[in-house]
């Protein structure tokens, strides 16, 4: 067996993430080294075949893409780091790549897949068109044309040659891989999180990616959930083309939503409102028990055509936000208004599918109900780093679709600042990019609670059978809580005054204006 760590070492990886983020280095390269000695030998071999023929200048950077492409589970990683603004610039360009794929499989191929699973296309009256279109990590699209009257223009996709093996191979890895954390957590200097655990669930849904006929009936429900969505399109299935290994469907010609081309910010940032709009706000206020969601929207995935629309490709991975989980957010955030800490740990502990350690999660929660009564409003960026830092110091376990959901929103994040920014990195973008999810969220939020407003008055008071999953009775105590409210904002700035106190120069620090303060 080979022996990767003189490859893949810690120094190497050090020296390609920033400087606060240089202590992953080692868990990640150990993390890398346990997945890549669990391959078999052949494909072990074919990787260093491949890093053996890059120049002796290549960077490390450059080397864990071409070794992201080898491996279908990297090459998924790569995609959702791709934009993470962390990472350094040349790091991300490098990433990138792995987000559209010129085609390496060729037309006979191709031709040799879909004739194993359709009639002669002669008889289906259809032409190939070459070349292929695009690959991505487990699938190539080609793209056809039907000869009849209706003359329809439509795309196949097919999973590539051998991948089934592959990815079912390295997902069965991740197992090891999980153990091997867990084990050394205090050796690697990284959080206990039940890495096996958290990697079964989530191994479990990657294997979606090669059913198609899942794919397929995803594709159906957002065609329908889209289809009065003037700025979004979704392919439609050519059902009478698809197989359970074939998804047929209309194409859709665009830029990668990246290269959208727009010169002026105001126009950057609709477009970016508009994915928002399209992948989140939609899932989070919809009116559905179990309102679906794309769980893989990097830049790959996303058109931007002609006529100014996005179009939402692969859904090979998707899933579901559940009511309950939907009622939960809007009671996490009804709490952090009322600046009431036991209502908040109430709802992480309901949501939490083993119970958290309790006196850890108050102390998690009062750290960021401390942030708002120092001026941060509680929005989607504030929910999701309170449960990121709830996960890892509480003990609280996620439910697969959360994850996801959570998966969904990381990639989002990185995206939408370069769509607003281009490339920069500057902190004050950033929490400007925060502010527009927010924004858009609020703005959701009032236009789904003024069309439900005549409907409340015939409501039974506990029922949240509304898009806002919001109660007549939520809304009641939350008004009644205002003075109670105005007593824990006091009562909580005052404690705060007084643990400022007990260190050096805390008063002094607390009494400077916030600007001076941060360059004190």
């Amino acid at each position: 067996m080979m022996e990767w760590k003189s490859l893949i070492n810690e120094q190497s990886l050090a020296s390609a993430l920033p400087g606060e983020y240089e202590s992953f280095a080692k868990p990640v390269a150990d993390a890398l080294s346990v997945f890549l000695h669990g391959l078999p030998s052949d494909r072990q071999r074919a990787i260093l075949t491949a890093q053996a023929l890059l120049p002796a200048s290549a960077s490390v950077p450059e080397r864990l893409v071409l070794l992201a492409q080898s491996c279908p589970v990297l090459h998924k990683l790569g995609q959702v780091l791709a934009r993470d603004q962390r990472l350094s610039l040349d790091f991300r360009r490098q990433l990138q790549q792995l987000e559209a794929l010129a085609p390496s499989v060729s037309m006979d191929e191709i031709r040799s897949l879909l004739s194993a699973e359709l009639p002669s296309l002669e008889q289906l009256g259809l032409t190939l068109q070459s070349p292929p279109i695009a690959e991505a990590s487990v699938a190539v699209v080609v793209g056809f044309q039907e000869l009849g009257p209706r003359g329809r223009k439509g795309v196949f996709k097919v999973p590539k040659p051998g991948i089934h093996e592959k990815l079912h191979e390295e997902l069965d890895l991740l197992q090891s891989v999980g153990e091997h954390l867990d084990q050394r957590c205090q050796e690697l200097g990284i959080p206990a999180l039940d890495y096996r655990d958290t990697f079964d669930r989530v191994r479990d849904r990657l294997r979606w990616e090669l059913r198609l006929d899942q794919e397929q009936r995803h594709l159906k429900l957002a065609y329908d959930l889209y289809a009065d969505e003037t700025s979004v399109v979704i392919p439609e299935v050519y059902e009478e083309y698809c197989t359970p290994h074939v998804t047929a469907m209309k194409r859709i010609d665009g830029e990668k939503i990246t290269d959208h081309g727009l010169e002026g910010r105001r126009d950057r940032r609709l477009l970016a409102k508009s994915l928002i709009e399209a992948l989140v706000a939609r899932c989070v206020f919809s009116a559905d028990p179990h309102a679906l969601f794309h769980c893989d929207p990097h830049a790959g995935n996303l058109l931007f055509t002609s006529d100014n629309k996005i179009a939402v490709l692969d859904w090979s991975l998707a899933s579901s936000l559940e009511e309950s989980h939907r009622v939960a957010i809007v009671q996490i955030m009804l709490g952090a208004l009322s600046l009431h800490a036991k209502k908040i740990i109430t709802v992480l502990s309901a949501i939490s599918e083993r119970p958290p350690n309790q006196d850890a999660l108050r102390s998690v929660v009062e750290s960021w109900l401390r942030r708002i009564r120092q001026g941060e409003l509680p929005g989607m960026s504030w929910l999701v780093g309170m449960i990121d830092q709830a996960v890892q110091d509480a003990n609280l376990r996620l439910s697969s679709d959360l994850i996801l959901f959570r998966k969904s929103l990381y990639t989002l994040d990185g995206l939408l600042s370069d769509l607003v920014n281009g490339e920069s990195s500057d902190q004050t973008d950033k929490k400007l990019q925060s502010a527009q999810m927010d924004g858009v969220l609020i703005e959701t939020f009032l236009k789904q609670f003024l069309v439900e407003w005549p409907k409340r008055w015939i409501t039974q008071p506990y029922s949240r059978k509304f898009a806002t999953r919001l109660s007549n009775l939520d809304l009641t105590c939350w008004m009644l809580q205002a003075p109670v409210t105005a007593t824990r904002l006091l009562t909580g700035q005052i404690r705060d005054l007084v643990q400022l106190t007990a260190k050096p120069n805390g008063v002094h620090q607390y009494l400077l204006p916030r600007t001076t303060r941060s360059s004190v």
